[in-house]
C-alpha cells in the first residue's frame, strides 16, 4: 500500500498533472507489482513563493515522497527510482535532473487501513 505524494509548482494544466500521476502509477505497478487498488497517489501544487527551487532545478521540478512498508531490497528501490524518472521523462517531459525522490519506510505496525492495523503492536 504505497502512499505517494507528488509536489509541483502551481500553474500546470490538468493534462500534465494527470501525466505525472499516471507515470508514477506505471512505475509502481511495473517495478513493485503494486495492485492499482492499493496505490494511493496525490498531487499537491505549491505557490512559487512557497516552493523555492534549489540551484540547478527548473520550474518544472518534481518532488516525490513515498511511504512504503519495509522489506524491499536496495535493488528493487533502485529499479523503482529509475522507473519513476524514466516514465516522467517519457510521459511528461520532466528532466531527470528535476526529479527528487524520498522514500520512507515506517514500521508495519504504524500502518492501518479500514481501521485495522496491518500488524499488532509489539
Amino acid at each position: 500500500m504505497p502512499l505517494v505524494k507528488i509536489e509541483i509548482r502551481t500553474g500546470k494544466p490538468p493534462e500534465y498533472r494527470q501525466l505525472l500521476i499516471g507515470s508514477l502509477r506505471k512505475a509502481f505497478m511495473e517495478t513493485l507489482q503494486t495492485p492499482e487498488a492499493a496505490l494511493w497517489i496525490r498531487l499537491c501544487e505549491r505557490k512559487v513563493e512557497n516552493f523555492p527551487m534549489p540551484p540547478g532545478r527548473s520550474d518544472d521540478a518534481v518532488l516525490i515522497e513515498v511511504a512504503l512498508m519495509p522489506g524491499r531490497d536496495p535493488e528493487k528501490k533502485k529499479a523503482l527510482y529509475g522507473a519513476i524518472v524514466g516514465h516522467l521523462a517519457r510521459d511528461a517531459g520532466v528532466r531527470p535532473g528535476d526529479v527528487c525522490i524520498v522514500l520512507y519506510e515506517p514500521p508495519v505496525e504504524n500502518w492501518a487501513e479500514h481501521g485495522e492495523a496491518f500488524a499488532p503492536p509489539r
